[in-house]
Parts: C-alpha cells; sequence; structure tokens
C-alpha cells in the first residue's frame, strides 16, 4: 500500500491488537492477516477525508459547478458555491451528489446528466429549482428513456445502487429533500434552529438533522444516505457538524463489518441498535473517528484476509 498515511499503518496494527484488551477476545480479528487488512481499510477511509481536507486548502475552478463543462466535480463545485456566499446552492450541489454519488466507472455521469438537463436544458440550481421544480418533473419525464439506460444517463454509485432511476422517484426525492433543506427559508436558518434545541454540540447537532432527514424519500427510510450527505456537509465546513455515532440501526456493510469482528459472522443476528454502542467504543482506542469506523468496517467484510481498494 502506498500513499498518504501508509506509515500508519503498523500504529493502526497495533491499536486493533489492544480492543481485545478492552472489550474481549474479537473473533474477527484473531489472526495477524485480519489485523492488518483492517488496519489497511482504515487508512484508506482516512485517505478519502484527507481528499476533502486537501481541497478546502486549494483553489476552485467555478467551471466545476458547471455540469456541460469537462471539469465538472460537484464536490469541488459545492465549494467554489460556499466560498462565494451561495451556501444554499452549496448545501443543494451535496444533496444532488450525495443522491447520486460517483460510480466507480461513470464517476459523476448521472448526477451531472440530472443537474444538467441531459444537456439540452437548464442547470437544476437550488435557485433554479425554487422557481420552478414542476419543470424538473417535466425535464425527467421526458428523459425517462435516457435514465433507464445505464450506458447514456450513468449509473448510481455502489452506496446507492438500489435507488430508483424512475423519474418520479427522483422528483419525489428531489421534492421531499427541497423542504427538508427550507423548512426554515434556508440552511443557514436551519441550523440556527436545530442549534437552538439541541445546543452547539457538533455531534448533538448532526444527530438532530439526521434523525429530521426520515421525511425525505430515498434517504429518511435507510441511513446511508443520510450519513453520507451530512458528512460530508460536515468535511466541506458547510455545517458544523461531526457524526458522534457509525449509526447501525438499517446499516447493511458496516453492521456486517461490526459483527463479523464482534462474533466472527456477518450474519449473526444482533440487530444494529444493539450493537452500535460498542461500535461506537472502539474510537476510545482507535481514535480516528466514526466516520472511519464506518466506512472501514463496511469495506474490511467484504475481503477480511487480504486488502482490496473499495471506492464505496
Amino acid at each position: 500500500m502506498n500513499g498518504l498515511h501508509k506509515d500508519r499503518i503498523n500504529e493502526f496494527v497495533k491499536k486493533i491488537g489492544q480492543l481485545d484488551q478492552k472489550f474481549g477476545p474479537l473473533p474477527g480479528i484473531a489472526s495477524s492477516a485480519r489485523r492488518r487488512c483492517w488496519a489497511q481499510q482504515i487508512v484508506s477511509s482516512l485517505r478519502r477525508i484527507s481528499y476533502t481536507e486537501t481541497l478546502l486548502m486549494r483553489s476552485v475552478e467555478p467551471a466545476s459547478r458547471d455540469p456541460y463543462s469537462g471539469a465538472f466535480d460537484p464536490i469541488k463545485g459545492a465549494l467554489h458555491f460556499y466560498r462565494h456566499g451561495q451556501l444554499d446552492e452549496a448545501v443543494w450541489l451535496v444533496f444532488v451528489l450525495s443522491h447520486f454519488g460517483k460510480h466507480a466507472i461513470d464517476g459523476w455521469k448521472l448526477a451531472q446528466n440530472v443537474y444538467g438537463s441531459f444537456g439540452i436544458g437548464p442547470t437544476w440550481t437550488f435557485a433554479r429549482y425554487s422557481s420552478d421544480a414542476s419543470a424538473f418533473k417535466n425535464m425527467l419525464s421526458s428523459n425517462a428513456q435516457k435514465l433507464a439506460s445505464p450506458v447514456i444517463s450513468g449509473r448510481f454509485s455502489n452506496h446507492r445502487k438500489f435507488q430508483s432511476k424512475k423519474p418520479v422517484a427522483i422528483a419525489n426525492t428531489f421534492e421531499t429533500y427541497f423542504d427538508w433543506q427550507t423548512e426554515f427559508g434556508n440552511f443557514h436558518n436551519k441550523i440556527i434552529s436545530t442549534q437552538a434545541k439541541v445546543g452547539q454540540n457538533p455531534s448533538t447537532t448532526f444527530d438532530a438533522l439526521y434523525k429530521s432527514m426520515k421525511s425525505v424519500s430515498g434517504f429518511g427510510g435507510g441511513r446511508l444516505g443520510r450519513f453520507d450527505f451530512l458528512t460530508m456537509l460536515g468535511k466541506l465546513q458547510l455545517a458544523p457538524i461531526v457524526p458522534g455515532s457509525v449509526y447501525l440501526d438499517k446499516a447493511t456493510g458496516p453492521l456486517a463489518g461490526a459483527r463479523l469482528l464482534f462474533f466472527g459472522r456477518r450474519d449473526h443476528c444482533i440487530t444494529g441498535r444493539a450493537l452500535e454502542s460498542r461500535v461506537d467504543a472502539l474510537d476510545t482506542i482507535l481514535d480516528v473517528g466514526k466516520q472511519v469506523i464506518e466506512d472501514s468496517l463496511c469495506n474490511w467484510q467484504k475481503s477480511p484476509d487480504i486488502y482490496v481498494y473499495f471506492r464505496g
């Protein structure tokens, strides 16, 4: 393994080895190969976070927010909006990138096509959608055949692969999300209102926002959409939030990883809700943050003995 944080692999192997002392024997990491493999996945997760940290220190081109540009990158585009005083546009673009995700082969193609009307219509910025949401629905309907073709439209990322590409489903997600973001007029007011209720602790605010997204179609019924969206807002410093939990309830991959770690089986019968606090407590030794634990466990359980790089 090469690249950023590679010199920390042995550090994490040692820390993983210390987990038995606090939690008792952990069957999933009984072998040195498995401890090292998980340590490598932790490093990979840290690298993904480091990417956004690096972006925060760099200039961003305006073309990154333009779906008709070959430089389109919604993560960079969100930063560009934010740096130019357009917080709602930035948060909206993070929603778009979180909903469609970045496919391992197609990249941002699906997000680009929907955000940019398949190249033959307006860009559906926050301002544009606010002024004519019905036209957005019509755009989706008129491009139903293109959406049905993965070659033409692009594909959801692995994290979002079970989402529907039917126009009515996408329209419903956008509509219910827009209602969530604008509940108090704009996103800034939403943060202020949330903090007024729960205080300014970043993890408490994250939790309140996470729970409030239950009404968002395609996000609220599960947990990964909400988790990815909110963690990205935090990483890009668009909101003063950080996850204080791995949120295992309704999880799939991370829960399978936690079950494998504690019980030696991905299909152990314990629920995510029952196991969540034990997984959260791992961070007292690993000290990498809940997002890294969640992400690394998810990827580690896919290949627990031999390191494989996964894009998420």
